[in-house]
Order: structure tokens, then C-alpha cells, then sequence
């Protein structure tokens, strides 16, 4: 059963004015969009740079919506409650905190520069081993995503919660309304840095998780990433760290890559279990340790949670393995950035097929003054690495192409102007034996590229025979 506020204590709570309704209605659910209501659910219409969430509340009501949140004095449903209230980003953000108060089940914050939705997803499906686990959903981690999540947790024994910034002061504002029980931290890059500036002020800003948390909260480390390994005793909560060397509370041995699967040994506080995933790559041995440091904290046994992860197949664009009659694609479209990238080619270079090692990479955004070293240091490390033909789209990547051939290494590279002559291109070169990598931040909307070379291998036919 869904936990429930009525329109009287969102009034109070926010310090709004109630235009008209009846106070007893009950809410049960937040939403900043019009399109996206459920029973009993608030309507908040932010104030964005072009558009105004107020011309949609009509839209709402239609929907179903109970109630409105606004900033203005105009009632466009005088049976529909109006909260009248001074900003309603921050109302919003209120209401999520107020729902956050009702609820009694541990709530586990995520965070990170990279892998912090994966993590997330490991640590839920580990914990649905044991408990009934509610997360976020899709991308709504921020700080108008998170009071919406908030909402919407349900009867579920244990919340996992990502929490994402990308400006200074953001994260003390979420870690605030969420107060999470146990926060994790993954890592610490560089996304965000042209906003933040350096790694050590995002590694700040990412520490200041626990300024919402309990004092007798716990605060999970990422043991590998040098800049957190020394946030061991910076704050009151209890730290443990998660990595690969025996020094942490939660540590991976003996890892190896059998058939594009990473294969290794967890130790958990003297508990030891033998792994195997089915997504690629090295970094996520990391994520696993997180979901599974989590888990035998919460007295999930680590057995079955491991057989949950052995079956978990990714997330769609994230490192997603799809294999064709045609070709063999890894769509890392989401997001990108110089750690990340890194990730992708050495889940490429790992990946058993016996073609070529194709990587087709855009422009990483966001990275402020040092881009173009970003990228020439990209271009060095897929040379080394290995890869057979470097493709490239976007105006910074011909620093990586640059930088690449200047290795020496034996590597081809072929820049192009747009997705499109990527598309056919890849479409008249690959082979089946071949293996292609899409990789790129989202504004470079790499994601086409793999929907026309799914498209083109008749992958969509093969699903639904």
C-alpha cells in the first residue's frame, strides 16, 4: 500500500497557500509531468528556460492528477486543490522530503563519476535475492527525480536510490531529502569537471553524501580509486571499502576473463564465494563487489545473490552486447567520458570473436579546458590497446584521431561528419566475425548508429521469432 500525505500537511510542509480544495485529499505520488500521473498523484509544474510547467496543469487534471502545486494565483479547477506556493522546484523537493519522513525502509543511496546507474542496478538485483527492492527509475536521479522516486517507493523492503550532480551544492541538497542509510560511492572522474572544476572538488561534492546521513549510517568506498581510498576516516559514518586488493572489507581475487565473462572470487568479511558475470568488462567486477558488500551487510545471502548477477544481462546503451548474424554490436551510447571510454575499449578488446576490434567513438562533452588532451589521451589508449580501425564523428575527436596515429601502432582511423555515413559504412565493412564498439557522449546520439546496424542485421525479426 502506498504511503499517503494530504493536501493540509503539504501546505504546512511547504509553506504554501491553499487557493482552493479540500484539505483531506489524500497524495500519494509527485510528478512534473503533465503526460505521467498516477492515482492520487501532485502535479508540480516547474518553470524551466522554455517552457512553463503552468500551461500543462489543465493537461494534468485530464490525467487524473489530485492536485496542483503553482506559482501564480489562478485557479483553473476550483475542485481540484492549488497549492500556491513561492518556487516550485523547491516545493517539489520538500514534498520528496516529506515522503522520505513516512518511510521506514533502509534507503541506499548510489553515486559516482561512472557506473553508478550499472552499480545501482547490480546492487537491486543482488538484494532481490533476499528482500523485495524498490530503484529508481529510468534517469531520475536528480533534483527534480529524486522527490519523485521518493513517492514512489512502495511496500518494498529495501530502496535503492541513484543520485546524480553536476554542480557545486547539488549533492547536499539530495543527500538531505533522501538521507539514505547507506550511501555508496564508485568512483571519482572527471564528468562534470568543466562545471566543478577539478577532481577534487567532485570528489567533495561526492562526499558530501553523508552530510544526510545518520551518524551511524554507513558510507561504502570504491578501495581502487586513489582520491576516495584516502576519504577512509573524513567523516563520522562507518567507511568500508570495496576493490581488489586485501586491504579492503570487500575484496575480488583471482579475477579473469573467460569468454568475454569476468570470472573471479568475492571475499566479504571472511565470507568467500566464486562469481561469474554476464556483462563484460573488468570495471564491473567493481559494481559487483559494491552489490555484494551490500548484500552481506543486509544479511542477503551471498550465494543467491551471486547466481542474481550471473543472470543479469546490463542496461540498454550501456555496454549492451547484441549479437547479429551479421556483426557483433556493444552499444555504450548513454554517456561518456575519458574513464568510461577506457571502460568501453577494454570491454572491445576482451570481447572473444576472431574478426577485426571496430571502435566508433564521438566527441566526449562536458570536459572543459582539458578536451582536447581528453581526447589525444583517448586516441593513445585505444592504439595501444589494440584496436583495428578507429572511426570517429564530431569536431573533438580529431584530436583522439591525431593523437592515435601518432602511436605508430599499426591502427586505422577514418573520421566522418555524421552518423549517417557512419551507418552505411559499418553496414558494407562488418563481418560476422567482426565486433563493433558505440561510444560517445548523448548529445552524439551514437544510439542510431546501433539502431540501423540492428535494423540492417534484421536483429528485431531475430527477437521476435
Amino acid at each position: 500500500m502506498m504511503q499517503t500525505i494530504t493536501v493540509g500537511e503539504l501546505v504546512k510542509a511547504l509553506n504554501g497557500m491553499l487557493l482552493c480544495g479540500e484539505e483531506g485529499k489524500e497524495i500519494s505520488a509527485l510528478s512534473f509531468d503533465s503526460r505521467q500521473i498516477k492515482e492520487k498523484t501532485l502535479y508540480v509544474p516547474l518553470v524551466g528556460e522554455h517552457v512553463d510547467g503552468h500551461q500543462f496543469i489543465q493537461s494534468a487534471f485530464f490525467n487524473g492528477a489530485e492536485a496542483t502545486l503553482t506559482e501564480k494565483g489562478e485557479v483553473l479547477d476550483w475542485g481540484k486543490p492549488h497549492i500556491r506556493v513561492e518556487d516550485c522546484k523547491r516545493a517539489l523537493q520538500m514534498a520528496g522530503a516529506c515522503f522520505r519522513e513516512k518511510k521506514v525502509i533502509p534507503i541506499i543511496g548510489v553515486t559516482g563519476s561512472v557506473g553508478k546507474t550499472t552499480t545501482r542496478a547490480l546492487i537491486a538485483e543482488a538484494l532481490s535475492a533476499g528482500r523485495t527492492v524498490f530503484q529508481t527509475r529510468g534517469n531520475l536521479n536528480s533534483q527534480i527525480g529524486v522527490p519523485v522516486m521518493l513517492s514512489e517507493i512502495g511496500e518494498e523492503q529495501v530502496a535503492v536510490l541513484e543520485m546524480g550532480m553536476s554542480e557545486f551544492g547539488e549533492m547536499e541538497r539530495l543527500t538531505k531529502i533522501v538521507r539514505p542509510d547507506l550511501a555508496v560511492i564508485t568512483n571519482i572522474g572527471v564528468a562534470h569537471i568543466q562545471q566543478l572544476g577539478s577532481q577534487e572538488n567532485i570528489c567533495r561534492e561526492k562526499m558530501a553524501i553523508a552530510s544526510g546521513m545518520k551518524s551511524n549510517g554507513i558510507l561504502l568506498l570504491n578501495g581502487d580509486d586513489p582520491l576516495l581510498r584516502k576519504k577512509r576516516n573524513a567523516v563520522e559514518q562507518v567507511t568500508l571499502l570495496y576493490g581488489t586488493t586485501p586491504d579492503c572489507d570487500f575484496y575480488a581475487k583471482e579475477i579473469q576473463i573467460v569468454g568475454g565473462k569476468a570470472v573471479f572470487r568475492a571475499v566479504c568479511l571472511e565470507e568467500e564465494i566464486e562469481v561469474t558475470l554476464s556483462m563484460p568488462g573488468i570495471h564491473n567486477v567493481l559494481n559487483t563487489m559494491a552489490a555484494l558488500s551490500i548484500c552481506k551487510l543486509y544479511c542477503v545471502p551471498l550465494k543467491k545473490a551471486a547466481e542474481k548477477l550471473e543472470q543479469f544481462g546490463g542496461i540498454a546503451m550501456r555496454q549492451q552486447v547484441i549479437a547479429t548474424k551479421k556483426y557483433t554490436i556493444i552499444d555504450d551510447t548513454y554517456n561518456a567520458n575519458p574513464d568510461s571510454m577506457k571502460a568501453g575499449i577494454r570491454v572491445l578488446m576482451d570481447f572473444p570473436n576472431e574478426g577485426r576490434k571496430v571502435a566508433v567513438l564521438g566527441d566526449m562533452l562536458e570536459l572543459g579546458a582539458d578536451e582536447k588532451q581528453y581526447h589525444q589521451e583517448i586516441g593513445r589508449f585505444a592504439a595501444h590497446a589494440g584496436v583495428d580501425l578507429l572511426l570517429t564523428v564530431g569536431t573533438l575527436t580529431p584530436y583522439m584521431e591525431e593523437a592515435a596515429l601518432a602511436e605508430k601502432t599499426g591502427i586505422r582511423v577514418k573520421h566522418f561528419s555524421d552518423n549517417r555515413q557512419i551507418s552505411e559504412y559499418l553496414k558494407e565493412l562488418l563481418l560476422p566475425e567482426d565486433v563493433v564498439l558505440l561510444k560517445g557522449s548523448r548529445g552524439m546520439a551514437l544510439d542510431q548508429v546501433g539502431k540501423e546496424l540492428r535494423v540492417f542485421a534484421g536483429y528485431q525479426e531475430e527477437r521476435q521469432s
